[in-house]
C-alpha cells in the first residue's frame, strides 16, 4: 500500500531502467568489497591496500577521494548567481596543484599507516594523539556534509518522491533540541526527512564494501566510481545545450550583465561570500591549501597506497587536474542554465499550459499541477528582476526575498535541471547520474572513513587500550572504528542547515597543525613543543580573527584587513583571516622552538633518514615509519646546513613541476576560450 501510494506507475518517480542501472551499479561495488577481503590479511593490507595499486588506480584514488557531488552543486549555483566566475568556487585550489607533484614523494617515503605515525616518529606520542583526534573529527565532518548535500541531490533528482514516503512513514528518531525561550537543550524526537532515506542507502553501501576491503576495496571502486563521476560531471552538459540550440549559442542572450566575464568584479566577488580576487588572496589560499592539505586524513593513503613514489606524486597531481576539468563541465553546464531557464524558451514559463489561471482550461488541471505551473512562473519573474538588477522601488523585504529565490533556485539548479531534461532522453539516464552521483560521495566518504579508522585503530586502541593484540583483532577494531564514525556522521548531518559553512571552516581548520608537518619535514628545531603551541596558536588567532573582528578595529592602523558595513559591523576578509592564523602559528612555533630543548639526535636521524631514502619497487617494511632491509642510497641535502633537511631536487620533480605549471596555465586558457567560443 505504502509503495502504491508512494510511486504509482514508477517506483519514486523514476523509470524501471533507472532502476536497473542503479541495481548493476550497487552489485557491481558490494561484490569488489568482498572480493578485496579475501586480500585483507594485516594492517597495512587494510588501511593502505598493500601498496600495491599503479597510476591509474592511484589517479582515480585521488580523484575519487577528493571530489564529491557538493562541489559540482556549489560550482553550478555560484555560477546561477555570478556567472563564469562562480568557476572560483573550485579554481581558486588550482594554483596549489602543481606543488603535489612535490609532497606526494615524501608523504610516501615515510611508509607510514596514518599521518599521525609521521607526529609519532618525528615528535613524540602526545603529538600523535593531538593528530588523532583532529583527523578523526575531519573525517567526521567530511562524510556528514558530502551524505547531507547528497542525499538532498537525490531527492531532487527523484521529483521529491522521498518527501512523500517519509511523510506516509512518519518515522521518528531521537535528536537533541533547543528550548526557544530559555535556550536550553534536551533529548527530544523529529521525523527522519524524505533526503535521508537517501542517506541511508548511501552509508550501507560504503560502509559494506569499505568495512570489507579496507583501502584497497575503496581504490578499485574509486576507479569505478572516478570513471563514474567524470560522468556525472559531463552528462548533463550536451543536453542543455541542446536546450539553447547546441554548442555555439551561449553568446546568443545575456540575459545576466557581465556573466562571461572569468575574474570577478568587486560587486561579483560579494555576491560569491568572497572579496575580490587579488594576488594577495590567490597567495594566501595557495598557501592555506598547501599547508592544510598534507594533513587531511585520506592523504597519506592518496600519497602512500601506491607501488613507489611515483604512483603516489602520478596519481595525487593528475588526479586533481583531473577534477580541474570536470569543474569546467559544470560552470559551462550552470551558463547553459542560465540561458535556457531565463530565456523565451524557459520551462519555468509553462508556454503549453493556458496563460489565464481564471480560464476553464486551467482550472481542469489537477491542483498540484495548478500550485507547480503559479510557482514556477512566479520564481520566473523573480529571477528575471534579479538578474537584471530590476528592484527600483521595491522595499528592503522585496529585494531580501528575490534574493532568497535566486539562492534557493541556484542550490536546487543542477538536479532540477537534470530531472527536467534527462527523462524526456531516454529512460534510464537519471539512474545513471543517480549512481554517477552516489559513485561522487561514496568514494570520498569511504576513504574518510577507513582513514578515520586508522588513525583510531593505529594511534589510539593499539596504543592506549589493547596494545597486545593480534592483527585479527586490530581489523575486526578498525572495522568496529569505521563503522562508529560513520554513525556519528549521521548523527552530525542531522544537525546541519547550512553545509557549505561547515565545510568552509573544516578546509581552514587543517592548516594549523599542517604547520608542523611542513616544519618538520625541513627543519629540524621544530620541536613537540612547538607543535602543540604552534596549533593552539593558530587555532585562536583564527577563532579570533573570524569572531571578534572588532577588537582589530579598535586598532584604527588595522582596518585595511577588516571589511567595515555602513550598520557598523566589521568582518576580516577572508585572506587576511588565513595570514592572521598562519602567521601565528608559525611565529609562535619557531619561538618556542628556539626556547625549548632539541629533540634527541638519534631520533632525527632515523626520521630524515627515512624521508630522504627513495622507495624501490617491492621494499617490504615490517612496521610503520621504518626503512627496508635493503634500502636505496639516500637523496643528497640541497644545503649542508645542519639544521635544514632539503634534498636536492631532481629531473623528474623539476619537470614535473614545470608541466604542473603549464597545465594550470592551459586550464585557465581552455575556459577563457570556451566561455568564448561555446
Amino acid at each position: 500500500m505504502l509503495l502504491a501510494a508512494a510511486v504509482g506507475n514508477n517506483l519514486l518517480g523514476m523509470h524501471w531502467l533507472d532502476w536497473a542501472v542503479l541495481a548493476f551499479y550497487f552489485i557491481l561495488i558490494v561484490v569488489i568489497g568482498w572480493w578485496s577481503l579475501k586480500k585483507v590479511k594485516d594492517m597495512s593490507d587494510f588501511f593502505m591496500g598493500g601498496r600495491r595499486f599503479g597510476k591509474v588506480f592511484m589517479m582515480f584514488f585521488a580523484f575519487g577521494a577528493g571530489t564529491s557531488s557538493e562541489q559540482a552543486i556549489s560550482v553550478v549555483a555560484g555560477t546561477w548567481r555570478v556567472g563564469l566566475a562562480g568557476i572560483w568556487w573550485q579554481f581558486l585550489w588550482l594554483w596549489a596543484t602543481p606543488f603535489y607533484w612535490i609532497v606526494a614523494p615524501v608523504m610516501r617515503r615515510m611508509r607510514a599507516l596514518t599521518t599521525a605515525d609521521f607526529f609519532e616518529h618525528r615528535y613524540n606520542t602526545s603529538t600523535a594523539t593531538l593528530y588523532s583526534v583532529y583527523g578523526i573529527i575531519m573525517a567526521i565532518v567530511f562524510i556528514a556534509g558530502g551524505l547531507f548535500s547528497s542525499g538532498k541531490m537525490v531527492n531532487a533528482l527523484t521529483g521529491g518522491e522521498l518527501d512523500k514516503v517519509a511523510i506516509a512513514v512518519q518515522l521518528s528518531v531521537p535528536a537533541m533540541q533547543t528550548d526557544e525561550v530559555t535556550g536550553d537543550s534536551f533529548l527530544g524526537s523529529r521525523e527522519v526527512q524524505g533526503y535521508e532515506f537517501a542517506i541511508l542507502a548511501m552509508t550501507v553501501l560504503f560502509v559494506a564494501y569499505g568495512m570489507a576491503g579496507g583501502l584497497g576495496a575503496a581504490i578499485i571502486t574509486d576507479f569505478i566510481q572516478g570513471v563514474l563521476t567524470i560522468a556525472f560531471s559531463f552528462l548533463l552538459l550536451p543536453f542543455v545545450f541542446m536546450k539553447i540550440g547546441g554548442f555555439g549559442q551561449l553568446h546568443s542572450v545575456e540575459p545576466k550583465p557581465g556573466m562571461f566575464d572569468l575574474v570577478a568584479s568587486a560587486d561579483i566577488a560579494e555576491l560569491l561570500g568572497q572579496e575580490p580576487i587579488t594576488i594577495f588572496y590567490v597567495f594566501m589560499l595557495s598557501l592555506t591549501a598547501l599547508c592544510g592539505i598534507v594533513v587531511q586524513p585520506h592523504i597519506m593513503g592518496v600519497c602512500g597506497a601506491g607501488k613507489t613514489e611515483f604512483e603516489g606524486r602520478f596519481g595525487f597531481t593528475v588526479g586533481n587536474f583531473l577534477k580541474r576539468f570536470c569543474t569546467l563541465a559544470w560552470t559551462f553546464t550552470g551558463l547553459a542554465c542560465i540561458v535556457w531557464y531565463l530565456g523565451t524558451d524557459s520551462p519555468l514559463k509553462h508556454a503549453d499550459k493556458p496563460q489565464d489561471v481564471n480560464s476553464a482550461e486551467f482550472q481542469s488541471l489537477s491542483p498540484e499541477e495548478q500550485a507547480l505551473i503559479t510557482s514556477d512562473r512566479q520564481t520566473f519573474l523573480s529571477l528575471q528582476k534579479k538578474a537584471t538588477n530590476d528592484t527600483d522601488g521595491l522595499s528592503d523585504e522585496e529585494v531580501a526575498s528575490l534574493d532568497a529565490v535566486e539562492k534557493s533556485f541556484a542550490d536546487d539548479l543542477f538536479g532540477r535541471a537534470a530531472y527536467e531534461i534527462l527523462p524526456t532522453i531516454a529512460p534510464g539516464l537519471i539512474g545513471l547520474l543517480l549512481a554517477s552521483l552516489l559513485a561522487a560521495v561514496m568514494s570520498t566518504s569511504d576513504a574518510q572513513m577507513i582513514v578515520g579508522a586508522g588513525l583510531f585503530t593505529e594511534n589510539i586502541y593499539k596504543r592506549f587500550i589493547v596494545p597486545d593484540g593480534s592483527e585479527k583483532h586490530y581489523l575486526w577494531a578498525g572495522r568496529i572504528a569505521g563503522l562508529a564514525i560513520v554513525t556519528l556522521a549521521i548523527i552530525l548531518q542531522s544537525s546541519f542547515t547550512d553545509v557549505i559553512h561547515a565545510l568552509k571552516v573544516i578546509i581552514k581548520t587543517p592548516a594549523a597543525i599542517g604547520i608542523s608537518l611542513w616544519f618538520g619535514i625541513v627543519w629540524r628545531r621544530w620541536t613537540w613543543q612547538a607543535v602543540w603551541a604552534s596549533t593552539l596558536a593558530a587555532v585562536g588567532a583564527w577563532w579570533l580573527a573570524a569572531n571578534r573582528a572588532d577588537l582589530f578595529h579598535s586598532v584604527g592602523a588595522l582596518d585595511f584587513m577588516l571589511n567595515i558595513k555602513d550598520d557598523g559591523s566589521v568582518r576580516m576578509t577572508d585572506a587576511w583571516q588565513m595570514f592572521s592564523y598562519i602567521s601565528a602559528g608559525v611565529t609562535v612555533g619557531i619561538v618556542v622552538s628556539l626556547l625549548t630543548p632539541r629533540q634527541s639526535g638519534e631520533q632525527l636521524d632515523r626520521f630524515f633518514s627515512l624521508i630522504h631514502t627513495p622507495v624501490t619497487p617491492g621494499e617490504e617494511v615490517f612496521s610503520p615509519c621504518t626503512l627496508p632491509e635493503n634500502p636505496a642510497p639516500q637523496n643528497p641535502k640541497m644545503f649542508a646546513h645542519p639544521d635544514i633537511e632539503l634534498p636536492r631536487p631532481t629531473l623528474v620533480g623539476l619537470g614535473g613541476f614545470a608541466v604542473a605549471w603549464g597545465c594550470v596555465g592551459f586550464i585557465i586558457w581552455l575556459t577563457s576560450y570556451l566561455a568564448k567560443t561555446l
